[in-house]
């Protein structure tokens, strides 16, 4: 039994015809006739009763009939349903964090990201914008935030926010921090960086690429890992403006005056996975969370 027999079956009940439904489906009369005989040999009793008028269905095609039409509509349905599934966004989004969840509005991404797929599933891996960006690279993510600038070629980016980074040291090193340059501060000790550390290109850019060479007391990748030995008195390092500006005012940094350093806040994904129903979606969402 196939569907195109069952078409024909419920086309001939509805018109009463076999011509008239030969041409409704757009195929011969004799290919219909066919299709009607096949079932009824493979149901083993008559659908139709045949006349010079036309055709009307016997008391056992009448049932079967309302039968047909339910599995043709559910068949539609499937195909529907099909259809719909490959143009709407579906499956699971790995995202990189390199910022606490509330610094990235991961809530407000997770409602845009509801409305429009409802049945993505976000998974989310804290991680720093080095790592993020190989991670995203080999597939083990998705996609990421990131701070600074991405030149991988397999990767595309999006400028989520611009931040200023500025130097914070120690209480115990007020004085000296707060009447040094950048060559004075360079003798004083620092935190460490990996290269694959955003901070670590503001590191290239203003000192080494100076001559500079900061005293490095410890490294550390985790920006609440750096901030906890800043506080400790361990050394200088960096912080994001506005979070600098008010661990000064509670007394538990002491703040460089000099200018700060601009570094961007970005969102990368595969560049090969552009155009994916996935891929849209959560970048649809992050427009909406940043720039909406």
């Amino acid at each position: 039994m196939e569907f195109y027999q069952l078409r024909s079956f419920v086309t001939i009940a509805h018109e009463n015809h076999l011509t008239r439904a030969a041409e409704k489906l757009h195929i011969s009369q004799p290919a219909v006739s066919a299709h009607i005989k096949a079932l009824e040999e493979e149901l083993g009793q008559p659908l139709f009763v045949r006349s010079a008028t036309g055709m009307r269905l016997t008391p056992a095609g009448k049932k079967l009939c309302r039968q047909a039409e339910v599995i043709l509509y559910e068949a539609k349905e499937f195909a529907r349903i099909g259809k719909d599934l490959l143009d709407r966004p579906v499956g699971t989004v790995r995202i990189g964090l390199n910022r606490n969840a509330e610094f990235l509005r991961i809530s407000d991404l997770y409602r845009q990201l509801r409305c429009c797929g409802p049945d993505i599933e976000i998974v989310l891996h804290q991680s720093i914008s080095g790592t993020i960006i190989h991670l995203v690279e080999t597939g083990e993510l998705d996609c990421g935030f990131i701070l600074g600038d991405c030149e991988s070629e397999e990767l595309r980016s999006l400028t989520l926010a611009g931040f200023h980074l500025r130097i914070v040291g120690p209480v115990a090193l007020e004085k000296e921090i707060a009447g040094a340059d950048l060559a004075m501060l360079a003798d004083l000790p620092w935190i460490g960086i990996p290269d694959d550390c955003p901070y670590s290109r503001i590191m290239e850019r203003y000192f080494y690429s100076c001559g500079l060479q900061p005293k490095t007391e410890v490294v550390a990748d985790q920006q609440a890992a750096i901030v906890s030995m800043i506080q400790s008195g361990v050394g200088l390092n960096f912080m994001l403006e506005k979070e600098a500006l008010q661990a000064e005012k509670l007394g538990h940094v002491a703040l460089w005056p000099g200018e700060g350093f601009p570094i961007a806040l970005s969102f990368v994904w595969r560049a090969k996975e552009s155009d994916t129903p996935l891929t849209k979606a959560v970048l649809g969402a992050m427009r909406a969370t940043w720039q909406g």
